[in-house]
């Protein structure tokens, strides 16, 4: 804005150089005449011109055209300041010897350029005088403070100063009421996790927002899910510990009592009389050997508890099977119908677990449900072989069909030791069932028998089986 206008000032002088001539001689011939003579006077010449000191008064005309706001300085063409206003020559700043040079050879005017003077700085350009083909007989300079650019420009600074701190102001505001709303669901997975650290396992963020905050509070959740889930499977093991050792040391006490007092109904006499020493001997091995059953049974349960892995390999379901019912058991009913089909059911399992779950079914449809008619099928159903043993006895009650795989635990109907037994053969079948990758299951109808359902994974195709050891 500051060089349009100064290069305007040049122009409005143009039109007033006819203020330097008489009023008869105001024409463009004498402009003409007065700015030849106006080279001539600049270059150290003669000139008959009708003005005193022209190159004083083009200053004087620049100064006026400027509202006296300006500095005007005129050289000649050697580059030489002959004239100026409205200070002295020596005191009126100088632009440099290259856009003063360029002006002289170009005729044109220059660059705008920022100079020092004893004001302050200065905005200074650079008019050819006389412009022609050959360059320029001289040049007019004109220079104007740049203070009111400095103040425009302090202004500026002051309100973009202003302005950018209330704008921080502003964003940091909103930011800290932005951090406070995205870190409210991390104060409350703290909070949540303090509860969880004090003992309060159903402590959840239960928090339904999106993002990465959102993944992270589900994530806390179902952790917290599986730590109160260790807990309360931690909790329940070790009831059933506590449970299962009571019960063992109660089921194990029992023969060791009826041992005891027998050896000291022998010791007060009881030896001389050979049929009270026949049948005191005969139910201390009757004690004796159910303790080493209880023993034998225990120690079963302790490995499956351990999880020790059990050497599995190919073989067939029904002979492993036929093999327990070829020995039988004591009490066995005399009606046990086979229908292990036409073909072998190769399943991959540890042939004495097998052996012992068809025992123990063996024995508790022997004991419950004595004398009924039994029948041992086994087939294929979806990738595994299924061993189905079912008997026409009077069945289970529907309350203890929840309890029946539990450890030590017997029905209402036998309560008695002599009848119940220790009340582990079923929880054995079942877990060998399992860590063989089975299951067992019941189903039974009080007075319409019993139905006990094995399944085991079947072997690859293309296996043998092992052949069945010889004893």
């Amino acid at each position: 804005m500051r060089v349009d206008s100064l290069a305007g000032d040049f122009e409005q002088v143009r039109s007033e150089l006819s203020r330097l001539l008489p009023r008869t001689a105001r024409n463009a011939a004498a402009v003409q005449r007065v700015i030849a003579g106006l080279c001539t006077q600049l270059n150290g010449g003669t000139a008959s011109t009708q003005v005193a000191s022209p190159e004083r008064a083009l200053a004087s005309a620049l100064t006026t055209a400027s509202g006296r706001t300006a500095t005007a300085v005129i050289y000649n063409a050697d580059q030489q300041a002959v004239a100026a206003t409205p200070v002295d020559v020596g005191d009126a700043p100088r632009m440099s010897d290259t856009a003063l040079r360029r002006v002289l050879e170009s005729g044109t005017r220059s660059g705008p350029e920022v100079l020092d003077s004893p004001t302050g700085q200065q905005l200074a350009i650079a008019f050819p005088i006389g412009a022609a083909r050959g360059g320029a007989c001289g040049a007019a300079q004109l220079s104007t403070t740049t203070q009111p650019i400095d103040d425009v420009l302090a202004g500026e600074r002051t309100r973009l100063a202003v302005g950018g701190g209330a704008v921080l102001l502003l964003a940091l505001m909103i930011g800290l009421l932005l951090t406070s709303r995205a870190l409210k669901p991390l104060h409350r997975v703290t909070a949540t996790a303090g509860r969880l650290a004090a003992g309060d396992l159903r402590a959840r963020s239960n928090q339904q927002t999106s993002g990465e905050v959102g993944t992270l509070s589900r994530t806390f959740d179902f952790m917290a899910d599986r730590i109160e889930a260790s807990f309360a499977a931690q909790a329940e093991s070790e009831a059933r510990m506590r449970r299962f050792v009571a019960d063992a040391s109660h089921e194990l006490r029992t023969p060791v009592t009826a041992l005891k007092g027998y050896i000291d109904v022998m010791r007060r006499g009881a030896a001389r009389d050979p049929a009270a020493l026949d049948a005191a001997l005969e139910t201390m091995a009757h004690e004796a050997d159910r303790m080493r059953v209880l023993v034998l049974d225990l120690l079963t349960l302790a490995r499956l508890d351990a999880q020790r892995p059990m050497e599995r390999s190919p073989l067939d379901l029904g002979e492993a099977v036929a093999a327990v019912l070829d020995e039988g058991v004591p009490e066995m009913a005399a009606e046990v119908s086979r229908g292990f089909g036409n073909g072998p059911v190769l399943v991959m399992a540890d042939r004495n677990a097998v052996a012992t779950i068809a025992r123990n079914l063996l024995v508790n449809a022997c004991k419950y449900a004595p004398g009924a008619r039994q029948r041992w099928e086994t087939s294929i159903d979806d990738g595994h072989g299924v061993l189905r043993v079912s008997d026409e006895g009077p069945g289970i009650p529907a309350a203890d069909l929840p309890h029946l795989f539990e450890r030590f635990y017997r029905g209402e109907k036998t309560r008695a030791r002599e009848e119940g037994g220790s009340g582990l053969g079923l929880s054995i079948v079942q877990g060998l069932a399992q860590v063989q990758g089975g299951s067992v299951a019941v189903h039974s109808v009080e007075g319409a028998g019993t139905t006990f359902t094995v399944r085991l994974p079947l072997a690859p195709q293309g296996v043998q089986p092992q052949p069945q050891p010889e004893s």
